[in-house]
């Protein structure tokens, strides 16, 4: 089948394929159903996932709006109950946003998810060089107003870290209230807390905000997975074994590439990790794909340098490609997992030359609006970069 074929069963025939719903397990389904025609013995992984993005900050930000009340009650009593509330939701939400387990995790809802990989061992296995995983998500996002234009993602990159610094300025205040019954301190609280209240409203619009088919996030980047799973599968790289992981839940908190790495670290240690993700361009724009050299959520996540550098003369040697290599610096991606958990990362996405994803979470993601000779640059280039990597020395 084609990469627009693949695309065109996931989105449109299965359609919205939420984290941990029956959508994805659909699309769980399909593409073990492809690689066992391949001839390949694919593997199902149970992930147990948090179903939404936005619930872990509907807690934490109403847990911050009730120490605020509590902080108008009989002192010091009051004051001391809504630091308690506050520095545990500060704490949990700074656990939640590097994916590490906490509170938040006992308390919002949870259901099952899957993950489907194939091996593909090397022709040549007797040198024993650290395998390549190549991941590619299978869930889609939500549409929430925060994603909507780009002015609303500007503010939304804004909010983040002024939400966290509004949760501290309260624990501070309410340590300080501790002891002290100053009124004025009462008062000085509620400025951050307006800002807490608004963020709240919009994580709730956001989490009952409709989800996307995900033609582009990630269609796009299963599609080429499978290519490269058909190719490999008839000519296996010569020195390294390739792991084609299809992941559940990436779109709330990477739940499903954490499962994978976590189980099989020894396996995968020193392995290359490929990440594809939102690489279907746009209709109509003669975009290439594009390596990412790092990624910023709330903090930096570097790729391997020697694995960007294979990837820029790859790049260089193939320039009606169309590849560019830059840094991507408003989200994070499964590689951030792979990073934590020592693996040697790189990501591949298709940005703007403004550096946006098109169509990112919203409904305008669909088939229809991608580019098919984008996806076929994405796909040619991720295989010549499996050659190079294959090809060079394994230290």
């Amino acid at each position: 089948m084609s990469l627009l074929g693949h695309i065109r069963h996931l989105s449109e025939d299965i359609g919205p394929r939420g984290s941990a719903t029956e959508g994805e397990a659909q699309a769980a389904d399909y593409v073990q159903e492809r690689l066992s025609g391949w001839g390949l013995q694919p593997e199902r992984q149970p992930v147990l996932s948090a179903t939404s993005a936005y619930a872990p900050f509907i807690v934490v930000t109403g847990a911050a709006l009730l120490g605020v009340l509590l902080f108008w009650q009989p002192q010091p009593v009051g004051a001391a109950a809504a630091f308690l509330l506050a520095a545990t939701a500060l704490g949990a939400v700074l656990l939640e946003l590097t994916s590490n387990d906490n509170p938040l995790r006992w308390v919002i809802p949870t259901g099952w998810s899957q993950n489907v990989l194939a091996t593909i061992p090397a022709a040549e296995p007797g040198e024993q060089r650290p395998p390549i995983l190549i991941t590619a998500h299978l869930d889609t996002h939500r549409a929430p107003l925060l994603f909507s234009s780009p002015a609303w993602r500007r503010a939304f990159r804004i909010m983040m870290p002024a939400g966290l610094g509004c949760l501290a300025a309260l624990v501070v205040i309410f340590a300080v209230g501790i002891f002290s019954p100053a009124r004025a301190l009462r008062e000085l609280a509620l400025a951050p807390g307006a800002l807490v209240a608004v963020i709240l409203l919009l994580m709730i619009q956001a989490a009952t905000s409709p989800l996307t088919k995900g033609a582009n996030d990630n269609a796009s980047g299963v599609a080429v997975a499978l290519a490269l799973a058909e190719r490999l599968a008839h000519r296996p790289l010569r020195h390294r074994t390739v792991i084609v992981a299809f992941t559940g839940c990436e779109e709330v908190g990477a739940y499903g590439a954490e499962a994978l790495i976590r189980a099989r670290r020894q396996d995968l240690r020193g392995a290359v990790h490929l990440v594809i993700d939102h690489v279907g361009g746009l209709r109509g724009r003669n975009l290439g794909p594009t390596v990412v050299r790092s990624e910023k959520f709330l903090r930096r996540v570097g790729c391997d340098p020697h694995l960007v550098q294979m990837a820029q003369r790859v790049a260089d040697a193939q320039p009606e490609l169309s590849v560019q290599v830059r840094d991507f610096d408003r989200a994070y991606s499964e590689l951030s997992v792979g990073a934590k958990y020592g693996l040697r990362p790189l990501g591949l996405i298709g940005l703007t030359p403004e550096g946006d994803l098109p169509n990112w979470h919203t409904l305008s993601d669909v088939i229809d609006h991608l580019d098919e000779g984008t996806l076929e640059r994405a796909t040619e280039f991720a295989w010549r970069l499996l050659q190079a990597i294959d090809a060079e020395d394994g230290a």
